[in-house]
């Protein structure tokens, strides 16, 4: 699955997480108000959730529910928010009721009409009320939808989790673990749960937005996180409800020793078909990498070729410019030589050495005509392609030297500028070609200001346009009027000369125009033009 899907499930985990926790909260207040024991506690030796509890946390996944969508809208926003105010609301109450007797009628005996049910409630733990505010403030971060609080929501809502873990060990082994360390009675079973619903509910409601991002990751760390995170949510749980629900450990048909030694084997075995599901996903990414290597290789390759057989055609048209007339005068005067010695002259020794110099001349002409017209330019060969890809691809190739000079290659994509008929290699070759100038251009600018931006989007003639922009030296106008031509080069012998010739000679060929923008001192900027049909 891509990283979009991987994110749906886990938004859709966070939904269910939501709504598992307003429905045990709903549970349990059915079981208050119809004497129903089993519904709100597991066992009469192990402590239970209080009415005030299950309506906190019914306030709670209304929270986390209200908050689910990847950008809520405003009154989502602000209904969580105000969810949120009135969970910390009821941690707090929680907490007072050790010393007032007030808030402890609000929360139980206010809540429901327990009078009637001849029911003795018990205060919620210290445990429960501050893991309430803390929670409640974690949703009201969240709520925020600012990176940062974000952030602390998810750290702490996980360390809320693992906290939690100690709780369902000690269920696990019939100890109230928080009671051993201060004295006060713990949560119970049910509420550990709810709440470690609500904290890995808080980490993947925004999961794309905080430090668990790597989860929705295809990478092989993705895959890692959400196996890993999965063991992390379900095997505590399971420890410490297994033997509760199974209830054999009172009989004495299975021991905690042996039913922690069975989940501790299922869990082995988890996290061993992790470790094979990683290998084989690592060993898949090397293929694709090699794989990929291989092409891009293969793709410099043929732009190399390209940009030598296109140079060798540059060469060969210049040369042959430049030859053709001498070469013509050699044969002209070849042939007044002989005519001289036809007309009866005493040069009869000269003839056959004149002859020789006209046919050689003739000769030289011919095999340049014949290697003009071996290397000439082909036409472009168009297909259908998508410009945004082309240039990607380009640019990837370039990415090595725009490191090497610490040059930051920026892009500006139109995406709605639709595919177009172009011939891929050689319109990469413009805009490798570009980028490569314009990063020697920049050796002398600061590194600092150094930096590529490109561009792509339809210009008002209904063409695509695609800019190239660098903080070079920038030109005058005289290397601005002179720059396409031949052999023109600011490189001294590093140069030839032909490459922004040759680049024009392609755009003009596929329809388009190439000119350059630029001052001295201010960079800068090549565009060109390529028709959409």
């Amino acid at each position: 699955m891509h990283t979009k899907h991987h994110l749906a499930l886990l938004h859709r985990l966070a939904h269910l997480a939501a709504l598992s926790v307003i429905l045990l909260g709903v549970l349990v207040l059915v079981g208050w108000f119809n004497q129903i024991p089993a519904l709100y506690r597991v066992e009469d030796n192990l402590p239970l959730m209080t009415p005030g509890a299950a309506f906190s946390f019914m306030f709670t996944g209304a929270t986390l529910f209200l908050l689910q969508p990847e950008k809520p809208s405003a009154w989502r926003r602000i209904g969580g928010r105000l969810l949120a105010m009135g969970g910390i609301g009821l941690g707090l109450l929680m907490l007072l009721s050790y010393w007032h007797s007030v808030p402890d009628m609000l929360l139980d005996q206010g809540l429901a009409p327990l009078a009637l049910l001849n029911l003795s409630v018990d205060k919620d733990s210290l445990q429960t009320a501050i893991a309430f505010i803390l929670t409640s403030i974690g949703l009201f971060f969240l709520s925020l939808e600012r990176p940062l609080l974000i952030n602390v929501a998810q750290w702490a809502a996980f360390f809320s989790v693992m906290l939690l873990v100690g709780v369902f060990f000690g269920f696990a082994h019939q100890e109230d673990m928080f009671k051993v360390f201060t004295g006060e009675a713990g949560m119970g079973l049910l509420t550990a749960t709810a709440f470690a619903l609500v904290g890995w509910g808080i980490v993947l409601a925004k999961v794309e937005k905080g430090f668990f991002r790597i989860m929705v990751s295809e990478a092989s760390g993705g895959v890692v996180a959400r196996q890993v995170m999965f063991l992390m949510a379900l095997f505590p749980p399971l420890l410490g409800w297994l033997p509760v629900l199974w209830g054999q450990v009172e009989h004495g048909k299975l021991t905690h020793t042996q039913v922690e030694s069975l989940l501790a084997s299922v869990m082995v075995m988890a996290i061993v078909l992790i470790v094979i599901r990683l290998a084989c996903r690592l060993d898949h990414e090397e293929v694709l990498r090699t794989r990929a290597q291989e092409e891009v290789r293969q793709h410099q390759a043929d732009l190399d070729q390209m940009v030598r057989l296109n140079t060798l055609g540059e060469m060969a048209s210049g040369i042959s410019h430049e030859l053709n007339q001498p070469l013509a005068a050699v044969a002209n005067y070849a042939s007044a030589c002989q005519r001289l010695i036809t007309s009866g002259e005493n040069t009869q020794r000269l003839q056959e050495p004149l002859q020789a110099i006209q046919q050689q001349a003739l000769r030289a002409s011919e095999i340049i005509r014949k290697m003009r017209a071996l290397v000439r330019k082909q036409p472009p060969h168009k297909v259908s392609a998508c410009l945004e890809q082309v240039i990607h691809e380009a640019l990837q190739l370039s990415k090595v030297d725009a490191n090497k000079f610490s040059v930051p290659l920026l892009l500006e994509l139109d995406d709605t500028v639709p595919d177009i008929p172009l011939d891929s290699i050689q319109i990469q070759q413009v805009i490798l070609n570009i980028v490569r100038n314009a990063l020697d251009a920049m050796q002398a600018t600061q590194s600092h200001r150094r930096q590529i931006l490109v561009k792509s989007f339809m210009n008002q003639q209904g063409m695509v346009q695609v800019d190239i922009s660098d903080t070079g030296p920038g030109m005058d106008a005289e290397l601005k009027q002179r720059v396409f031509d031949a052999f023109v080069t600011t490189k001294g012998s590093q140069g030839m000369g032909i490459g922004l010739s040759l680049c024009r000679s392609i755009i003009e060929a596929h329809g388009g125009r190439l000119w350059v923008e630029s001052e001295p001192e201010q960079g800068a900027t090549f565009s060109f033009t390529l028709p959409v049909n």
